[in-house]
């Protein structure tokens, strides 16, 4: 494989030729600063295999800032905070490249204390915001801003800078036919501010090493299409940058393209990249769902890209290069794409995660010098991640699992519409499990029988369906929504009434209307799937939208079920459904608590974990499940 082997551009040489592309943390203070977090993730991808690493996003300046905990190059104390992150890259044997960037009209207002600023009023669909048109003086004062930056970047060490020039950000914002609708010279010449972009970082970086990131199509109309990007290309080499980094979509019309949704085509990327090889010299670096080991094949073979880059890949396997370059490739945890622990934690304020890597933040365990016996019971996703960091640890975990499979409720995953790739990070969180824990026993139910003999007991018994107290439900043919992705019951009849329109319920509810079910779903608040990844929520919805045979009933209750129909109650006022013939429970899940009560009642030491403690998703249960695994002692 081409891409295992060294390469040099200009006098940097690379180890190999895969890249860790730019991946927003969440980490920072809301002043910027690098902490002990960032340090502990930037060691652990650092010491991947990659030959260099392209830094979360940074900001040129205060006004351009995507979210509060960013970090910035824009302060006083800006090159001794990234140059911590510069020095332990190096330390690592890998090189550091900082992505530099002004959102534009992506700009958040909680992150910057102002509203956005953008070459023309035109809202930003993802945020709801409106920018204000920049003026002379304030695209003046971000030219200086991308002065101050390159300089910074300079003195911290960076062994190349890439210029955000894509995804919908400024500097794509200024060469949008529509985005740019400005009567001055920055709209009649839609180029003039990325040349004098280009011109900053070629004079003020003369001997760094450059990229460009380039958005190689938005997939939106009247966009930035591979043919569009021509002038980007054109100037790029004109300007002396040394290779293009390819992505696709952008951040405020197409984030599921910019954010390598799972559910999209791979097809369409690849014909974008292959557009954009045709039309330049320059080195490619492709980004966007990449850790594919027939599709990295695929574009050796057809040239397509000079560089591999992984993003969210590098968080769900901070060994995957390493495993690659060993040929060690069957021991890989691949990313699904879902966005669930790694964007979405971004977003709400935890920061960057993943559904199957707990430990991508955290330093690596220590070995014990006391190791015990564990009963790990529950072989889902909370159960797995507790046994394999006991394991690692040095204790002796026994996992028992009342099914033939691990997995639990994370098989079902991959069953719901558009979700396939979620066998991914399900067949290697198992398979992680089979390499570390000695002592797997499936088919096997604990009981009161089996307590003696440890020292500790993790209980990850997962949860059952919640069934609602309904009037003569039990009248009615019905299954859970567990039974109905399990297939362990029928959906009988043509008409189907689903009780309960969060994420599982939505994803019964796609699957019956694709079939061409006539399918009724309630949900007695007004949030539907709110318990669902925003991107994924999103998508869903706008395939539904057109679809004659689902109506969606948020407050909602169902009241009664009758021998002539369905009883319920919308917004105060009573109505009646004719009746259905198959009613699918989705209302919340239960957690399985009666093996904790039991083992709380005999005085044993026991931690309960995942869904067994309170319902909630993959990540959750993941983390939990490392966290009490780490806490004994």
């Amino acid at each position: 494989m081409i891409y295992k082997e060294p390469v040099s551009i200009k006098n940097l040489k690379f180890k190999n030729r895969f890249i860790m592309a730019p991946i927003k943390t969440g980490y920072g203070s809301p002043n910027g600063d690098v902490n002990e977090r960032h340090l502990t993730y930037y060691d652990n991808v650092s010491k991947s295999g990659v030959a260099m690493i392209i830094l979360e996003p940074v900001s040129v300046s205060q006004s351009g800032k995507e979210h509060p905990k960013q970090i910035t190059i824009h302060l006083e104390n800006s090159v001794e905070n990234l140059k911590k992150i510069v020095n332990l890259l190096h330390k690592n044997d890998c090189l550091a490249c900082i992505n530099l960037n002004h959102a534009g009209r992506a700009a958040n207002p909680k992150a910057t204390g102002m509203p956005p600023k953008a070459p023309s009023s035109i809202t930003c669909p993802s945020t709801g915001q409106t920018p204000e048109e920049l003026t002379k003086d304030e695209i003046e004062a971000i030219l200086h801003d991308y002065e101050v930056a390159v300089k910074r970047a300079v003195e911290a060490g960076f062994d190349a800078i890439e210029i955000q020039c894509g995804h919908g950000y400024l500097v794509h914002q200024f060469l949008s036919e529509r985005l740019n609708k400005r009567n001055d010279e920055y709209g009649k010449d839609k180029t003039l501010f990325l040349r004098k972009v280009l011109e900053i970082a070629a004079n003020n970086a003369p001997n760094t090493v450059k990229f460009i990131r380039i958005s190689a199509n938005e997939f939106v109309e009247e966009g930035i299409t591979p043919e569009k990007n021509k002038i980007i290309l054109d100037l790029a080499k004109e300007y002396g940058f040394d290779a293009i980094h390819c992505g696709l979509g952008n951040a405020c019309d197409t984030s599921p393209w910019y954010y390598s949704h799972m559910a999209l085509p791979e097809n369409m990327q690849i014909e974008a990249f292959k557009a954009i090889k045709n039309m330049t010299d320059l080195p490619i670096i492709a980004a966007g769902r990449m850790a594919d080991l027939e599709k990295i094949k695929l574009f050796e073979r057809e040239n397509i890209a000079d560089f591999i880059a992984f993003g969210r890949p590098l968080i769900a396997d901070h060994n995957l290069v390493n495993k690659i370059l060993e040929d060690k490739t069957d021991d890989i945890v691949y990313c699904g794409y879902c966005l669930q622990g790694c964007l979405y934690n971004v977003r709400n304020g935890k920061g960057l995660g993943c559904i199957v890597n707990p430990e991508i933040d955290k330093k690596p365990v220590t070995k014990t010098d006391n190791p015990k016996k564990v009963a790990v019971i529950g072989g889902g996703p909370a159960g797995m991640s507790a046994a394999i960091t006991l394991s690692k640890m040095g204790h002796k975990p026994t996992l028992f699992e009342k099914n033939n499979e691990l997995g639990g409720q994370f098989r079902l995953a991959p069953l719901a519409p558009h979700k396939e790739t979620m066998t991914r990070p399900l067949e290697g969180l198992i398979n992680e499990t089979i390499k570390h824990v000695k002592d797997i026993k499936l088919n096997y139910a604990f009981t009161e029988n089996d307590i003696d003999g440890f020292d500790y007991y993790i209980v990850a018994t997962g949860s059952r369906q919640n069934i609602p107290e309904i009037e003569n439900l039990d009248a009615q043919y019905w299954i859970t929504s567990l039974e109905f992705f399990e297939n362990s019951k029928p959906v009988k009849g043509k008409r189907v009434l689903i009780i309960g329109a969060g994420m599982v319920g939505m994803e019964a509810a796609e699957v019956l209307v694709e079939k061409g079910y006539d399918v009724v779903i309630t949900k007695r608040t007004d949030t539907i799937a709110n318990d669902m990844e925003p991107i994924t929520k999103n998508l869903m919805l706008k395939r539904l939208q057109n679809k004659p045979n689902i109506k969606i009933m948020p407050n909602t209750k169902v009241l009664k079920f009758e021998k002539n129909g369905v009883v319920y109650e919308h917004e105060g006022k009573k109505g009646k459904w004719e009746p259905f013939d198959t009613v699918i429970v989705a209302s919340g899940m239960l957690p399985n608590h009666e093996l904790h009560t039991l083992l709380v009642k005999k005085r044993k030491n026991v931690l309960v974990v995942g869904d067994a403690n309170c319902p909630e998703d993959i990540f959750a249960a993941t983390q939990q499940g490392y966290k009490a695994a780490i806490s004994i002692e």
